[in-house]
């Protein structure tokens, strides 16, 4: 009986390391690829406005976003701006713990041992980083971040809405929450997609339904009193959630193209320098009384067939 016990414990930290090692390594390659997307981004919306962004560190500006990093690990954090400072951390790594989650499930579909239930893990994982910003603009101690973060935390709700019902028309149409090796649901529900992509937009807190940060007032919306590491954390997952949705997008809609994950990518990054923003209350008005109850009459309809 010893010895099942001790097998069973060995092979249980086994598999828990095995997971740790395959979601930092996940982890460093996606932030790696964050870094130059975040330069070309840069770049790209500086050839927009006719000019030519970063181009002076490194050669043509290649490592202005390692540099950025560096500055942000050696500034000093100043913490007598509220008295909640525990309580904010733990909303960056409630963000961090989402990531490295995510990173987890990337690597396994990767190497084709996704989980059957997948889609669903997915699910759950987003709630959870709306409870991390609302958590971070709360702690804030600054009323501007915490009305960011009141607009950024609805948003997530409507974005966990609209993606609860995606997940169940694609499990209604394939029998399956864990990915297929054919998926066309952007033909099949065509709607479906052009509210993911808006919903998904403002989820990231992109341009141009940043609503979090959308106002003079709110500066830098819900990270507004944070600097060095904390923004840091905040503003690299932002970029890491947007490339995982992006590549889970592609497994929903288009069967994972690694050339739709790069078609978002580029998308986000026009709408950003070219897209103007919308009212915040016809944006939320339009998802709630059109998208989603479109995607309601779809899954009725679907449970009908």
């Amino acid at each position: 009986m010893i010895n099942k016990y001790a097998h069973s414990t060995i092979v249980i930290s086994v598999v828990v390391l095995w997971s740790l090692l395959v979601s930092l390594e996940s982890f460093l390659v996606i932030m790696i690829m964050v870094a130059f997307y975040i330069l070309c981004e840069r770049k790209f919306l500086g050839y927009i406005q006719l000019r030519k962004g970063p181009n002076k560190v490194g050669f043509i500006g290649l490592l202005q976003s390692f540099a950025d990093l560096l500055k942000s690990v050696l500034k000093n954090k100043i913490y007598w701006f509220n008295v909640n400072s525990w309580f904010s951390r733990f909303g960056c790594i409630i963000l961090l713990f989402c990531s490295l989650v995510s990173c987890f499930f990337y690597a396994l579909y990767s190497s084709g041992l996704g989980l059957p239930l997948s889609l669903l893990f997915f699910l759950v994982l987003s709630s959870f980083i709306g409870y991390g910003l609302m958590m971070i603009g709360w702690c804030s101690w600054n009323k501007y971040g915490l009305l960011s973060a009141v607009r950024v935390s609805f948003s997530s709700v409507m974005f966990e809405m609209v993606f609860m019902c995606i997940i169940l028309l694609y499990g209604l149409c394939y029998q399956v929450y864990g990915g297929v090796d054919f998926s066309l649901l952007f033909l099949v529900v065509p709607v479906s997609y052009i509210v993911w992509l808006v919903v998904f937009l403002g989820e990231g807190n992109r341009p141009p339904l940043d609503y979090g940060e959308s106002e003079s007032e709110l500066v830098s919306g819900f990270s507004l009193e944070y600097s060095g590491m904390s923004f840091l954390v905040i503003f690299a997952c932002e970029y890491l959630m947007m490339f995982v949705f992006s590549w889970l997008s592609s497994i929903i809609f288009i069967s994972s193209l690694f050339v739709v994950v790069l078609f978002h990518l580029v998308l986000y990054a026009w709408m950003r320098g070219t897209v103007v923003r919308l009212r915040y209350d016809y944006y939320v008005y339009t998802i709630w009384c059109y998208g989603v109850i479109v995607l309601l009459l779809y899954l009725v309809v679907s449970f009908g067939l």
